[in-house]
């Protein structure tokens, strides 16, 4: 089979078998399983419930709370002191004061809250969940499906898994489940690793049976269940009413240029706060632990994701000119200079012409995304400052990816710098971030073989969809798109504006509107393939950089589109509520403001995707209160 038709059967595997499995599922689950959603306190509720929780955690006063409120026996407040969830408290009663009450009164003579000192206790932040409906597990008899409790009955995030088998109700939370890990914990195809979906029944259990202290329990005495979930604010906001959480995340701010400047600029201090003095980035951080890669020992690192994330702040800074991001910025790069120095990767060709690529210190091959990112940061950062001190490094670095380009405008990928030889294999980005270099390259020193070759390699990209299904099925070519408006206006072929257009009307069959999946409207602006697998969110970045650059050549050619210009700011509304705030930080362990964690269900921060989403941040915040 030829590389093209198995890139092809890839393409129609991943978007259309899981589409069709889960969207045929759909209605039948959301009819038999769902349960109903909350009515959500008001705020004068909300307030009252946590002044009389608060008075137990200062050891005031008691405040009766005197809530009229229904609910389904029990009220949950969590205490979060410095991210972490050092009480737990189950109020029952027959409505929501009662049950505050109960609570408050546990809360006060709590050995836990009591240790803690009073700035501790001042600081730290209530939590409270309200049962507000039950369900079986697994589904309604007699349409209970085998397995389905396992894969699609649990809605992630929102709804809880509790037991009444001692007779006192004992819940696991929804942010419980996902602190645990425990939801996504599947993977029905090995073609696609990186798609999970549902529950870790086994654990679950075994986490009841621990908190009910009893030796056995049966799915069939396990229910689900539904809260009306809110949160004290910050210490410095409590004159505000408590924040509503919805999969544990609340109201995103509006979107607007400012407050896309303002998050992007919060994430690129999240990165630079994570930036090691050797110039290196904590890769990842798990926010419900604090648990963080350590970047300086040796061991797994991704150096196209170093470059990456370095372009981005390259790109902050021109935008912004924030000084606090230079110093960073150039320490990153003084990183790549001294693996430079090791002279693995470097050569002359029979020419003359030096080239260079980048390799990690534990590497054998070079790649060819690591290389061609890395220039796009150098380019991004002469652009920004007018400083040519990398200039040379950049040219060594592009000298290589024009020897590794093919006649045709394709890319070789891999590179063995010991035999001097390269792979013929293809991996997925990197053609288009080999373009986006070259593109980038012109635009720094005007040498016309960089334009040349950038045209060379978007005119593969595009062309490869030349065949009868090409407008139906697309690859992840968000770094085409990017290339296609980098390289503008050396190269106005029309065809880069209509490529990236179709491109975009694909991506839209993937994005969620208000209203589209009851109890979903938290996806609304995400790209997912159905409502029961909570979105990534590094696609609403990386592919709303690439409609950026799309809606950018429309305009260039005197024909932007409307749709994806909505198209943007669904995607970038979705990801303002994503983005770790001072409202949704009570439960980070350590320094996460600005971090932008893997999903709704995923609390781990990786830099690229803190990195994909800001930049689709800063590039948006340039144009978007525009008529």
């Amino acid at each position: 089979m030829t590389p093209k038709r198995r890139r092809l059967l890839a393409l129609v595997l991943v978007w259309t078998l899981p589409s069709v499995l889960f969207l045929t599922t759909t209605a039948v689950v959301y009819a038999l399983y769902r349960i109903e959603p909350p009515v959500r306190l008001g705020d004068a509720d909300r307030t009252a419930v946590i002044a009389s929780l608060r008075a137990a955690v200062d050891d005031l006063p008691a405040i009766p709370c005197t809530v009229p409120a229904p609910l389904d026996e029990t009220l949950v407040a969590t205490v979060w002191s410095k991210g972490r969830a050092v009480v737990r408290i189950d109020g029952h009663g027959k409505n929501l004061g009662s049950a505050t009450d109960d609570a408050s009164i546990k809360l006060r003579t709590s050995a836990v809250v009591r240790a803690l000192s009073s700035a501790d206790r001042e600081s730290a932040r209530i939590q409270v969940d309200v049962i507000t409906g039950t369900a079986p597990l697994g589904g309604v008899e007699p349409y209970a499906v085998p397995g389905i409790a396992e894969m699609l009955a649990i809605n992630p995030g929102v709804e809880g898994i509790g037991t009444d088998v001692t007779g006192t109700r004992t819940v696991i939370l929804p942010n419980e489940l996902v602190a645990a890990r425990v939801l996504a914990a599947k993977r029905p195809s090995n073609s696609m690793p990186d798609f999970a979906m549902g529950i870790d029944m086994k654990r679950i259990t075994a986490m009841l049976m621990t908190r009910a202290k009893i030796g056995i329990v049966r799915r069939s005495q396990l229910f689900r269940f539904r809260t009306d979930t809110f949160v004290e604010q910050p210490l410095a906001h409590r004159a505000f009413a408590p924040v509503q959480l919805y999969r544990g995340i609340p109201v995103p701010p509006p979107l607007s240029a400012r407050t896309l400047r303002d998050a992007a600029l919060a994430g690129g201090r999240f990165l630079v706060s994570h930036l090691a003095p050797n110039g290196r980035y904590i890769y990842e951080h798990e926010l419900s632990t604090g648990q963080q890669t350590d970047p300086m020992r040796q061991g797994a690192y991704s150096m196209p994701r170093h470059a990456g994330t370095t372009y981005f702040l390259a790109e902050l800074y021109r935008i912004t000119k924030e000084e606090w991001l230079r110093e960073p910025i150039e320490r990153a790069f003084k990183h790549l200079a001294e693996l430079l120095k090791t002279g693995k990767c470097g050569s002359t060709l029979p020419d003359g012409t030096e080239i260079d690529c980048v390799l990690d210190r534990t590497e054998k091959i070079a790649h060819l995304g690591s290389t061609a990112l890395t220039v796009v940061a150098l380019a991004e950062y002469q652009r920004a400052t007018g400083d040519t001190t990398y200039l040379p490094m950049a040219q060594k670095f592009t000298a290589w990816i024009l020897w590794m380009q093919r006649a045709d405008g394709s890319f070789r990928h891999l590179y063995d710098p010991v035999t001097r030889k390269a792979s013929e294999d293809e991996l997925l980005y990197y053609s288009g971030e080999a373009a986006l270099a070259l593109a980038r390259m012109h635009v720094i020193t005007g040498d016309a073989r960089y334009a040349t070759a950038a045209e060379k390699a978007l005119d593969w990209l595009v062309h490869w969809y030349d065949f009868f299904m090409g407008g139906f099925f697309y690859g992840e070519e968000h770094w085409t798109c990017i290339a296609a408006e980098a390289a503008w206006p050396a190269s106005k072929n029309p065809e880069y504006k209509d490529f990236c257009h179709g491109y975009g009307r694909f991506l839209r069959e993937q994005q969620p509107a208000v209203g589209e999946h009851p109890d979903q409207d938290d996806y609304a602006g995400a790209y997912n393939f159905t409502s029961f697998v909570p979105p990534y969110n590094t696609p609403a970045g990386s592919r709303t950089e690439a409609m950026i650059s799309s809606y950018l050549l429309g305009r260039h050619h005197g024909a932007p589109d409307a749709r994806v210009r909505d198209q943007i700011r669904a995607a970038l509304q979705y990801a303002l509520g994503q983005q770790i705030r001072t409202e949704s930080d009570f439960n980070v362990v350590g320094d996460g403001l600005g971090g932008m964690p893997g999903s709704p269900i995923d609390r781990n921060v990786r830099i690229d995707f803190v990195q994909h989403v800001c930049s689709a941040m800063i590039r948006a915040s340039e144009w978007i209160d525009g008529p």
